[in-house]
């Protein structure tokens, strides 16, 4: 019995094929659904992986501004190198640099979350993320602390912090 109705259905369709031709949506139809378009890909930055990656950045610099002020980035056995090594102490210059950098930064960022709670969200979820590895990289460090290749590469990812961070100030416009 389905068959039947379907069969009428599309004869009647075919039948009458010019009568819905002729009808054509108003403009203002046309705007509407071109600002609800608009309106949608304003919000789907915030869900694609390039603003994902740079929520993650933003995690971890706040973790490590955190980290700088309350316990210190360096301890122990690699205190003491940096007074000798001057790779060590050049590591330690960039990070205050960079953490106050990011961490003003940051501010500015934190200024959007009542705009934008997902913002929020995704940060902060992101950053306990960015803050395990940043916490492995640390140990990394410590128990290989002459390794020239190790302090370039942290250097550089403060760097890099540092450019994620002016990149999300630039898409979110708070």
């Amino acid at each position: 019995m389905g068959i039947m109705k379907e069969d009428r259905l599309e004869s009647f369709v075919r039948n009458n094929r010019d009568e819905f031709d002729h009808l054509s949506p108003s403009p203002e139809v046309w705007n509407n659904i071109s600002k609800q378009l608009g309106e949608r890909s304003k919000t789907v930055w915030f869900k694609s992986a390039g603003f994902r990656a740079a929520a993650i950045v933003v995690v971890v610099l706040i973790s490590s501004a955190l980290v700088f002020k309350t316990a210190g980035f360096l301890t122990g056995p690699v205190r003491s190198a940096a007074v000798v090594d001057p790779e060590i102490r050049e590591l330690i210059e960039a990070e205050a640099f960079y953490a106050q950098q990011v961490s003003g930064k940051l501010e500015e960022i934190k200024k959007c979350y009542e705009m934008v709670p997902e913002l929020k969200m995704e940060v902060e979820g992101d950053l306990l993320e960015l803050e395990t590895m940043y916490n492995e990289l640390r140990k990394d460090l410590k128990e290989n602390m002459a390794n020239k290749n190790v302090i370039e590469a942290m250097i550089e990812n403060n760097r890099y912090r540092l450019r994620v961070v002016d990149d999300v100030l630039a898409q979110i416009n708070c």
